[in-house]
């Protein structure tokens, strides 16, 4: 029997809110981000100094990819198919191109298999309130990192607050796995345009073993479908270095995407950067 918790709901009745670019700067900026608006369009500070489009797949013009502010040393955006040609380099995405097809009866007969087992175990849900997830998500979140060392986990306190500024405007969807009462993962997400994003998926060793991150994935990609415009998803950058997890995405039926980029570094800061960070630099402009 699933526990039955207030603030959740099933994962067939979520939906997902569609984000305007200056909606999304707006989110990101109440939470701390550093942003900036050039020619029309919006930035994010990814790395001290370093600007990327605030929206990764807003396919700009030539004309607005440009430099976004005076203090900075690079900036990088998606540029739009007819200026293809004033692309020098590439993004490396995770991409869904086609959530239409992406259905049960198109699924291999081992995920299918997968997902049985899930639902005889697990309940997908939408995270409808912060509560569950800052009671039970910090857990979670120094497990996936005991067991993958990516990143940094904050303490206690400030990853309650970032969690309870996330759910701020209600820009996000955030599905949950309920195994016996206890979250075994999360996945947090937003979409801008046509375009839907996970910008988080964190699991619990302990339940690992239930296959919940592919439970979590169908059932945020079938809430993407049934929107009806959704038309392309991104789960994060290719991270060449991670071949597990490039295996792991790819089996779910994510193809790594070259999207053609604008990059600019200023004089002396390129060869640095792939250096000192050769993964980085590969994720900043598709070269070696």
């Amino acid at each position: 029997m699933h526990a039955v918790f207030a603030s959740v709901r099933d994962a067939s009745e979520a939906t997902l809110p569609p984000l305007t670019e200056e909606q999304f700067a707006g989110w990101l900026t109440a939470r701390g981000e550093k942003t900036v608006r050039h020619q029309g369009r919006y930035w994010l500070r990814v790395h001290p100094g370093f600007y990327s489009a605030l929206h990764p797949l807003a396919r700009m013009t030539a004309a607005e990819a440009s430099r976004p502010c005076r203090a900075c040393w690079g900036y990088r955006c998606a540029l739009r198919e007819k200026d293809r040609q004033q692309a020098n380099g590439s993004m490396p995405l995770h991409m869904l191109a086609d959530v239409t097809d992406y259905t049960w009866q198109n699924l291999s007969p081992r995920h299918r298999n997968k997902l049985r087992n899930l639902r005889r175990q697990a309940r997908i849900v939408e995270l409808c309130e912060p509560e569950l997830l800052s009671r039970q998500g910090y857990g979670i979140l120094r497990s996936a990192h005991a067991r993958n060392r990516y990143g940094r986990v904050p303490g206690p306190a400030a990853y309650r607050q970032m969690i309870r500024r996330y759910y701020d405007g209600g820009h996000c969807l955030v599905l949950g796995g309920l195994i016996d009462g206890h979250l075994g993962g999360y996945l947090t997400s937003y979409a801008i345009g046509t375009t839907a994003y996970i910008d988080d998926l964190f699991l619990h060793s302990d339940y690992l073993r239930t296959n919940i991150s592919l439970g979590l994935f169908y059932e945020w990609v079938q809430i993407c479908r049934r929107s009806g415009f959704i038309r392309e998803i991104v789960h994060g950058l290719h991270a060449r270095e991670a071949p597990g997890l490039c295996r792991y995405k790819e089996e779910l039926g994510l193809a790594i995407v070259q999207m053609p980029v604008r990059v600019w570094f200023a004089p002396g800061t390129e060869s640095a950067v792939r250096i000192l960070r050769p993964h980085a630099y590969y994720r900043l402009t598709g070269h070696d």
